[in-house]
């Protein structure tokens, strides 16, 4: 059993459905890379808190430190999806270039490393929340030293020999578009002299494509980098192993979802006539089963390997108890939930008149409710019964989380007029899951 009354199969299915419904809300049309990154590990890491049985549950703070780390490892992924079919189109490279033939194996190879390397600092963060180890400040500093130097420094090294290694059609085809514009350096030079420059990239034949595998292999470096480090730093066994298990499951379930494209663009080489139904978006499904699939892997292994101790934090063990509220409250009520109630509310009224008012609105929505549970559990939140708080947090947020998707901004924005779209239906299903195991969990902790 993982929550008093709850069997672990209906914890898993309901870790499952949540974070399909999340991972399709931050995609497209959505709240944002980054930030929809914050949004999801925000709302996962809460539904994970208040699922795990534990003599201690995590902190607020340390829930959405967790959720932080998530906007740390937002990939670039637009060009690598047809390649499952053995494709990759040319409208992906560049104007007027043609299409390119590569092996499906390589298509799923590089969707499996961008995977891997999706969430490597927030799976080691997500093990951090439910270990019973607790860090010094200096490594957590380590760790996310490591990983950065890992990711960039691969982008600027081992990257590109691996790249031209797995997937030599991207080099090339970089490398001509150098040639056309004149730009007279070799391919590494010219990604040095714009290094990381995604923006830029996009305006050169190959460029784009060329810079979204370097960043799936560097992110992938760095994602076992963080691991290695969580393990022999930090010395915590399971960090490291929650880092493997979050990192695989991303890798297993961004590749096998996949192949929503593989049957949406005619099947191997797209001539195989293959298709799907009109009401079935092969990039919504692939979002939505991106996170379905990972979501009941990560519940799973965490409700069957989370240690049942306390889980310890010191960090801050000696800040003065007003300033440790203080602290607490921007950290919580104004970077996490705060921004997650503001974030998609900005992101529907962006280019609109109603910018204005609409976000002020919001950040008067998110004072009031942060307002109310300090008054109610404390500006340390240490009035807070974990059994009930977490799941009373992550049934409003998701609740505000699927007004806005569904029925908030413009109306080519609100997403209720797709109801005939299998995407939307699954999110409202999920929803229904979601509240349902939430209401059964305040119901049978209470």
């Amino acid at each position: 059993m993982s929550t008093k009354g709850m069997p672990r199969w209906a914890t898993v299915l309901a870790g499952a459905f949540f974070m399909g419904f999340l991972w399709r809300v931050r995609g497209t049309g959505g709240w944002g890379s980054a930030w929809g990154l914050l949004n999801a590990g925000l709302a996962f890491t809460l539904f994970l808190a208040g699922a795990v049985k534990k003599e201690k549950a995590p902190s607020f703070r340390l829930v959405s430190l967790t959720a932080l780390s998530f906007m740390l490892t937002a990939p670039a992924w637009g060009t690598l999806l047809t390649k499952i079919t053995g494709v990759i189109r040319g409208e992906t490279l560049g104007e007027g270039a043609a299409d390119v033939y590569v092996s499906p194996a390589v298509g799923a190879l590089t969707m499996a490393l961008m995977g891997f390397g999706l969430a490597g600092v927030f799976g080691v963060a997500l093990g951090r929340c439910f270990s019973e180890k607790a860090w010094s400040l200096k490594q957590y500093v380590l760790v996310l030293g490591v990983f950065l130097l890992a990711a960039y420094g691969a982008k600027a090294t081992v990257a590109h020999p691996l790249v031209k290694l797995i997937e030599p059609q991207a080099y090339s085809a970089f490398a001509g578009g150098i040639a056309e514009e004149n730009l007279g350096k070799s391919v590494y030079g010219v990604y040095m002299a714009h290094f990381n420059a995604e923006g830029w990239a996009k305006h050169v034949l190959g460029g784009r494509h060329y810079y979204a595998l370097v960043s799936a292999v560097a992110s992938a470096i760095g994602a076992l980098a963080a691991i290695l480090a969580a393990r022999f730093i930090a010395k915590d066994r399971f960090a490291a192993k929650t880092g493997v298990a979050v990192c695989g499951a991303f890798a297993f379930s961004i590749t096998l979802a996949d192949l929503f494209f593989f049957f949406s663009y005619g099947g191997y080489r797209m001539a195989q006539g293959l298709s799907l139904p009109e009401n079935f978006a092969a990039w919504s499904l692939w979002e939505y089963f991106t996170g379905f699939l990972a979501g009941g892997i990560i519940t799973a292994f965490v409700l069957r390997a989370a240690p049942a101790g306390g889980t310890r934090e010191t960090l801050l063990r000696k800040m003065p108890e007003k300033q440790l509220g203080a602290l607490t409250f921007v950290f919580c009520c104004i970077g996490a939930l705060g921004v997650n109630i503001v974030r998609p509310v900005l992101r529907r009224f962006g280019d609109t008149k109603l910018l204005i008012p609409a976000v002020a609105a919001a950040a008067l929505l998110a004072l009031a409710v942060s307002l109310l549970l300090v008054k109610k559990y404390g500006f340390r939140f240490e009035k807070a019964e974990a059994r009930r708080f977490y799941p009373a947090l992550c049934l409003f947020l998701s609740t505000f989380i699927i007004l806005c998707y569904l029925f908030i901004g413009p109306a080519e924005k609100q997403e209720f007029r797709s109801l005939g779209m299998a995407h939307t239906m699954l999110v409202i299903a999920s929803y229904a899951v979601v509240t349902l195991y939430c209401g059964l969990s305040l119901r049978s902790n209470a």
